[in-house]
């Protein structure tokens, strides 16, 4: 992957060339005050870090979603075995991943939290087979230290909240309605 920064406007021409297993950027021949190298490995991560079970994409279709540290992967059961469906990545390595089926909804939703406090709630739309966004934002708090243990997740099996523990001595709650609509993160001392 070559690319090259442009001067002050903040714009990024990129070409791709691919090389058999990495992909090096390379500074362009004349100097300019934004080149620099990057090196970046061209393979998709392998270990499973997280999977969940339910339906996703259809009320009636029961799917299996594999987190592998930056990517997700939906795959569908059928009567001849799994059938993969989507391969999508993530910005960030995902460290929680819960599904969840709110009370007036028919299709479950999707819960991910990154290393780095970011999180989304995804849905799939059967229409446009693609991931929607329904939520996403930062569960980062000024105060207090990262647990040393990584981040817990988990959702209410009724569907009224998301909680988390994130730092020392802090569990995180995200109230939730019966449609899966999140509301304003509050922090409970331990």
């Amino acid at each position: 992957l070559t690319s090259q920064q442009g001067s002050g406007l903040g714009t990024l021409a990129t070409t791709a060339t691919m090389a058999s297993t990495s992909a090096v950027a390379t500074p362009p021949a004349v100097s300019t005050p934004g080149a620099y190298n990057y090196v970046v490995t061209a393979h998709k991560p392998t270990c499973v870090t997280h999977s969940v079970v339910g339906n996703f994409t259809h009320d009636n279709e029961l799917n299996l979603i594999i987190a592998k540290c930056t990517r997700i992967e939906i795959h569908m059961l059928t009567p001849d075995g799994l059938q993969p469906m989507m391969d999508v990545p993530i910005y960030g390595r995902i460290a929680t991943m819960e599904l969840f089926k709110p009370a007036l909804e028919s299709k479950s939703q999707l819960f991910i939290s990154t290393e780095r406090n970011m999180f989304c709630v995804l849905a799939y739309d059967a229409a446009k087979k693609e991931l929607v966004t329904k939520a996403m934002g930062d569960l980062t708090d000024r105060i207090g230290r990262p647990t040393e243990a990584g981040q817990i997740g988990v959702v209410d099996p009724d569907c009224r909240m998301i909680g988390l523990h994130l730092y020392d001595g802090l569990f995180k709650v995200i109230p939730m309605d019966q449609r899966g609509q999140l509301r304003e993160a509050f922090n409970i001392r331990l």
